[in-house]
């Protein structure tokens, strides 16, 4: 074993404690860790917290956003169902390149100005999509859109991490308590605006867009949200820049003085010098891409290519069925019922009855995690019930039949995301995990830009044609996590 071994006794517990190999890669980072939990968690913190949690927020609202626009906005610019989910893709492209580009962005500009950054470019192109003139504008808007709101999860991510201590980074898991606030925040928007603001369209599929205001208003209103939040992250706080980047930066006089404000907000004293803490060289271009290459070929090896590949088709799986079903929710609700037809007022009101329920589904994924059902369990069961329901949900003309299988696949879909990000990190090693991670959700985003256009495809022949497609996804990312070979309940990470 590498490092220095100390131990220690209290009562019957032997506790083994080693102290990091220069060759380790978190080893330069060792004292800085033992600050931070010192320092321990506080105002400071929590505010945070909460600060990070509304670009999950922001992330979903914008999603369902897409969802329930979609008919009023298709229906303007004369769209035909087999094109009508580019507006979809577009941000799906736009998220992929912020969520690679961003997270590159904040280690050369730091974590502060790209934590401001990407809720500011959100802000600006979501609500300039709201004055799009045509379907094309709308398209490339939204996609500029998501180059912003990408950037959330990961920078606010880091961030949040590089500011608590390690023993509480479990509380990343709970920021996706957040995300099905995001979507209930839109579908509120969508139930208020568009059944009053809409028009009807005529037989001949015309809109007059003088009537047809709705979609406009809702997605200004979700552009106005997100410049509320860009400015409650600048004043709710006096926000710090990272200490961890600091150091990376050379800036350590900086990183010291932050962490000595951290700990008096916190009521703590702590003692630290400059000498304490080693210089970093930051990486070059090359040394990146071949740390990089180095970590995917690791997750290609021995046991772990299993491990890997299942992963990746859990996270590929469910961003196809996902965005398949619930990217054109509203169009399924308003053309599913075989009785009276539902009014605007009602697909809305359902739309948000069903996505609100999402809530109570991330916070029971927090606690079925650690039951005797484990992560795996949770996730198989979790993926196999959307898919029966959304199957039921064909069977169905009535709209509140409809409505109580729709709850039900929002409760099990939102708890089945939680689970799969509590679970994709704990099951990768440290030295890879973030390349890991990465990879999966990536892979995740690149296939899910297909779904809109394979959807609108099939809707164009008959709808319960993407229903089906949908439900069998979710059924097979069920099977496929069931034969993951690890399951990480009551396990420490590696």
């Amino acid at each position: 074993m590498s490092g220095t071994e100390t131990v220690s006794k209290e009562k019957d517990t032997v506790v083994l404690a080693v102290a990091p190999s220069p060759d380790d890669p978190t080893a330069k980072f060792h004292r800085l860790n033992e600050l931070l939990s010192e320092i321990g968690m506080g105002t400071y913190q929590w505010k945070m917290f909460t600060l990070c949690g509304l670009g999950w927020i922001a992330d979903n609202m914008w999603l369902q956003i897409l969802a329930s626009v979609l008919p009023q906005v298709q229906a303007e610019f004369n769209v035909p169902d087999a094109t009508s989910g580019l507006g979809t893709s577009c941000v799906f492209i736009g998220m992929i390149f912020g969520s690679l580009g961003w997270g590159v962005i904040s280690d050369i500009i730091g974590r502060k100005p790209a934590f401001v950054l990407t809720l500011t470019l959100g802000g600006i192109f979501g609500t300039a999509a709201a004055f799009s003139p045509n379907f094309l504008a709308y398209c490339i808007l939204l996609g500029l859109m998501g180059v912003g709101v990408g950037g959330n999860l990961p920078v606010d991510g880091s961030l949040f991490l590089e500011f608590i201590p390690k023993e509480r980074q479990s509380l990343l898991m709970m920021l996706s308590l957040f995300w099905p606030v995001g979507g209930a925040i839109g579908a509120l928007f969508s139930w208020w605006l568009i059944p009053s603001y809409s028009c009807v369209v005529t037989a001949a599929g015309y809109c007059d867009p003088a009537s047809n205001r709705g979609w406009r208003y809702t997605i200004a209103a979700m552009g106005l949200l997100t410049f509320a939040m860009l400015l409650f992250r600048i004043f709710f706080i006096k926000m710090y820049e990272s200490p961890k980047w600091l150091i990376t930066a050379g800036r350590k006089e900086e990183a010291i003085e932050t962490l000595k404000k951290l700990a008096e907000m916190n009521g703590k004293t702590i003692q630290v010098s400059v000498d304490e803490f080693p210089d970093v060289e930051r990486e070059t271009t090359a040394e990146s891409v071949k740390r990089f290459t180095r970590d995917v070929k690791a997750l290609f090896v021995g046991k772990m290519i299993l491990t890997t590949v299942l992963i990746c088709l859990v996270w590929m799986t469910i961003s196809i069925a996902y965005t398949m079903f619930y990217g054109f929710l509203p169009k399924f609700l308003a053309t599913k019922s075989t009785g009276t037809p539902l009014t605007l007022n009602e697909v809305y009101r359902n739309y948000f009855i069903q996505t609100a329920f999402g809530i109570p589904g991330s916070v029971a994924g927090t606690y079925l995690i650690d039951s005797r059902i484990g992560r795996k369990g949770t996730m198989c069961a979790g993926a196999i019930g959307i898919g029966i329901s959304l199957f039921l949900f064909t069977t169905s003309g009535d709209s509140w039949i409809q409505l109580v299988y729709n709850c039900i696949a929002s409760f099990l879909s939102n708890l089945v995301y939680g689970v799969i990000y509590a679970y994709t990190p704990e099951v990768f090693a440290t030295n890879v995990r973030g390349t890991g991670v990465g990879l999966a959700s990536c892979l995740g985003r690149i296939v899910g830009v297909s779904a809109p256009f394979l959807s609108g495809a099939l809707i164009a022949v008959n709808p319960n044609y993407a229903l089906y497609l949908s439900a069998g996804l979710f059924a097979l990312m069920g099977v496929i996590s069931a034969f993951l070979p690890i399951e990480t309940r009551g396990v420490a990470a590696l």
